[in-house]
């Protein structure tokens, strides 16, 4: 693939692959994987999975393990602002030469084994799947983060006997692929549990609770979740863009942790990231480095403040529960504001429960759409009510949501990270 001479060039590339095999079957990148020598078996790595919450946790992880004196790779999904996001060393996304390097290497790889099996082929996340572990092990990280893309067990990423596995949280989201029930997605997302691994849980509804319990159990894989084995108490919003808790689990107990962040969902992250990390590394940082690393600015479009004055958040909340916990986090700094909503989603999603829920809270709603196959258009969406109105294209309806507020208003944009992504880029553009 010599052909490929920018990083551009390769981003197209990897975009125009197939998105999904016939089959769930982990063989297409295992057999990438093992004609490489199995990068991923020469890393030491934390396997994330959750239906919201996974990027944040990935995030103070990283931090955390990087103010150890450690090298770490951390692989994204979705990315944001840059496509580069995907692969990380120590926070810092991969550069465009290595970039182009990897596509290049994994392109004619696929090309070799093709010579001999021509129905072979990977898809999109698996060709970024391949070049991560490729590029990690190259660079000889300590500890590769490594977030899912979607479900668990039949994820191409669940190819590692990580050190640790976190289950976030469990919710409605990718139904079609990996439910239809919730416990058909709590089992799938069980399957990143290895044989005597420890398990660091986040909240998981009582429903599921069995699930994961039988398979940590089959796994002889030792259990440690929030709210029992871990908490978080004395939660306080300090400002708009701080909060301050404490948190202790049997042994431990830290004072005045601070996030970056308004939301009390930042914080539960926060606490299941310090869990791993001390299940890992008890003792091994002190208290003042623990804060420096949970308190260092958080990622974009999590509950992100974009402007204060007036007050506008934006968020990549896609599903009914991450628009549940964005509605419950924005509660404190509301008050008696009036809450406008600006939302764009992807046509798969359960946008009619998504947009009932926001009306219970929103005193109007602007829906928009964006310039993307997946995106839901104006035939998509059935009848309106009257706190909803269709405009578009985005970028009309976002200066048309800003012109509408004053200070006694908050704008709320989510729906998708794709929309956050477009938000933040225009910003930028106008900067």
């Amino acid at each position: 693939m010599n052909d490929l001479k920018n990083a551009a060039q390769a981003i197209a590339y990897i975009h125009s692959l197939p998105h999904l095999h016939p089959d769930k079957s982990l063989k297409y990148v295992q057999h990438a994987l093992k004609k490489l020598g199995n990068p991923q078996q020469k890393l030491k790595t934390i396997h994330v999975t959750g239906t919201n919450g996974k990027g944040s946790v990935c995030y103070y992880l990283t931090n955390l393990l990087v103010t150890t004196g450690l090298k770490v790779g951390t692989f994204a999904s979705p990315y944001v602002t840059t496509f580069n996001e995907r692969i990380q060393i120590n926070g810092q996304p991969i550069s465009d030469a290595d970039l182009l390097d990897l596509t290049q290497q994994i392109a004619a790889l696929v090309q070799q084994i093709q010579v001999h099996d021509a129905t072979f082929c990977l898809t999109e996340f698996e060709f970024l799947t391949v070049m991560m572990f490729q590029f990690f092990a190259a660079e000889k990280v300590d500890f590769g983060v490594i977030e899912v893309g979607i479900g668990g067990e039949y994820d191409k990423t669940n190819v590692i006997i990580p050190e640790v596995a976190i289950i976030t949280n469990i919710g409605m989201d990718h139904a079609q692929l990996i439910g239809p029930t919730l416990k058909d997605i709590a089992h799938e997302k069980s399957g990143i549990i290895k044989s005597k691994r420890p398990l660091v849980l986040g909240e998981i509804p009582a429903s599921v609770q069995d699930v994961i319990e039988h398979k940590a159990q089959v796994m002889q894989a030792p259990i440690y979740q929030y709210g029992k084995d871990f908490q978080i108490e004395h939660v306080q919003l300090n400002s708009e863009e701080a909060l301050t808790f404490d948190w202790h689990d049997q042994q431990q107990h830290f004072q005045d942790l601070k996030v970056a962040s308004f939301a009390p969902t930042q914080a539960i992250d926060a606490a299941i990231a310090l869990k791993a990390y001390w299940l890992l590394f008890p003792q091994k940082i002190s208290t003042a480095e623990i804060k420096a690393s949970l308190a260092a600015a958080s990622l974009p479009a999590r509950t992100q403040i974009i402007s204060h004055d007036p007050l506008i958040i934006l968020d990549g909340a896609h599903n009914l529960p991450a628009i549940k916990a964005l509605l419950t986090n924005i509660v404190p700094l509301r008050q008696k504001r009036r809450l406008h909503i600006l939302y764009a989603a992807m046509v798969d999603k359960d946008r009619t429960a998504i947009l009932h829920e926001l009306a219970n809270y929103a005193d109007d709603i602007i829906i928009t759409t964006l310039d993307e196959k997946r995106a839901a258009k104006n035939s998509d969406y059935s009848a309106l009510t009257a706190k909803e109105r269709y405009i578009a294209p985005w970028p009309v309806a976002f200066a048309q949501a800003i012109t509408s507020l004053d200070n006694e208003s908050i704008l709320v944009i989510c729906g998708s990270l794709h929309f956050a992504s477009a938000i933040l880029e225009l910003l930028q553009q106008n900067d």
